[in-house]
């Protein structure tokens, strides 16, 4: 009895708590309005002047000043849903103020294929693969990709990657190989080599829900359960096999 009461006010608590925190007066809700306005407007000018179309604009919502997702305090940095020839993606842009200065993550997929492209020359095509680099690592930055300054982007959003092989004999084979002078110091290359698609289905990491700011976090406070893992400290290559 007592522990369905202790659970029961534990459920309150959490309860009272989410109503607060996501409660807002109209004073506040009419200025995230406002900022998700202008955010739009600004969305178009900043697409308009770094790729010259006009994208539709989408839904907004906010960012925070922390990761409390219950809070309320929309700060003016906005992220726009916008589309393009069918595509949609998204452009983190000032909501308070109007500007054509911002970022987007438009160009990921086209960034990300010439970056696997690249590792593939070395070490072939990954079996799976994940990119993480720019706002929240989900590309959005301000930079624009003309297909030659990759470097760039290696450089200043600080760019992860980590590629999956199954049986891969090559890696197995010259792991003191796996550094390259293309890459740049600020790229981060995680390879997994998995032994067999048993192997791959039984410790996959991205069922973890890693984000590109906790790769190495997990494989380091992981170490116990990835008890098979060989790492490399081959200067920002790291390889890992199962």
């Amino acid at each position: 009895m007592m522990k369905k009461t202790l659970f029961r006010l534990f459920c309150l608590s959490i309860l009272c708590f989410c109503l607060t925190g996501c409660f807002e007066s109209s004073e506040e809700k009419q200025k995230r309005q406002e900022y998700f306005n202008q955010a739009k407007e600004n969305a178009v000018s900043y697409i308009q002047k770094k790729y010259g179309f006009t994208p539709e604009v989408g839904t907004a919502k906010c960012t925070y000043d922390n990761s409390d997702s219950f809070s309320s305090n929309c700060t003016g940095m906005i992220i726009v849903n916008a589309k393009h020839n069918g595509k949609w993606f998204e452009v983190l842009i000032n909501g308070t103020m109007s500007t054509d200065e911002g970022s987007d993550n438009y160009q990921y997929e086209q960034i990300s294929n010439d970056i696997i492209n690249l590792i593939a020359s070395d070490f072939s095509q990954p079996y799976k693969y994940k990119i993480y680099y720019g706002y929240d690592g989900d590309g959005i930055i301000d930079t624009y990709y003309d297909g030659n300054n990759l470097s760039n982007i290696m450089e200043n959003d600080y760019l992860k990657c980590v590629t999956e092989y199954v049986d891969h004999s090559y890696l197995e084979n010259n792991k003191t190989k796996l550094s390259t002078s293309k890459y740049s110091i600020f790229f981060k290359l995680f390879i997994i080599n998995y032994k067999s698609v048993n192997s791959y289905k039984k410790i996959k990491y991205h069922d973890y829900n890693i984000t590109g700011s906790y790769i190495e976090d997990y494989f380091y406070d992981n170490s116990e359960y990835l008890k098979d893992v060989l790492t490399l400290n081959v200067r920002n290559v790291k390889y890992y096999s199962f």
